[in-house]
């Protein structure tokens, strides 16, 4: 299921990100990693504090809070880690964030249908916690491991031990 949406975020971002001059290529990875990474990490933190239903709500529209906090982090991240502009930063998170969260819904309706590739939002936060929305049961261990297991994938673990955290980001950079 996160490799699914490893391949949803990387074709969201064809043009947003890959495509895009003022992202340096050498950062196209880390900056769809870290879409990933601001949506995955915002929905765990709501399903572990038990506002599920703030999970859905987001994946309904662009213009709610939950989305628009996904937008907002994801451009502060991407400007201090990538040194990307705050226009394009914006333009980058006020594109790619609503498209990949309007996939994962279009996926995710009743019975796996909508555009079918697959996404069920439950199917989501099972795999990366072990448990269905709405059970609370959330844990932020799963989450960092995840996201450490998808960074490693993308080749940002420059450290080679396993996880992807701030040492990895420092060798990125030197």
């Amino acid at each position: 299921m996160l490799e699914q949406l490893t391949q949803l975020i990387q074709q969201s971002g064809l043009q947003s990100v890959i495509n895009n001059p003022e992202v340096p290529n050498e950062h196209n990875d880390a900056v769809i990693a870290e879409a990933q990474n601001s949506i995955l990490s915002t929905f765990g933190q709501l399903n572990a504090s038990g506002e599920t239903q703030q999970v859905n709500d987001a994946l309904e529209s662009a213009d709610h809070p939950v989305t628009q906090n996904i937008q907002q982090n994801f451009a502060g991240n991407i400007m201090e880690k990538f040194g990307i502009n705050s226009a394009t930063a914006t333009s980058i998170a006020a594109t790619l964030i609503p498209t990949v969260l309007n996939a994962i819904k279009g996926g995710g309706a009743q019975g796996g249908g909508g555009a079918g590739n697959g996404f069920n939002i439950q199917d989501i936060l099972s795999s990366l916690g072990g448990s269905n929305i709405g059970s609370g049961g959330f844990g932020s261990g799963n989450i960092q491991s995840s996201i450490s297991n998808i960074g490693g994938k993308l080749g940002l673990d420059k450290d080679g031990d396993g996880d992807v955290d701030l040492n990895d980001i420092t060798k990125m950079f030197r």
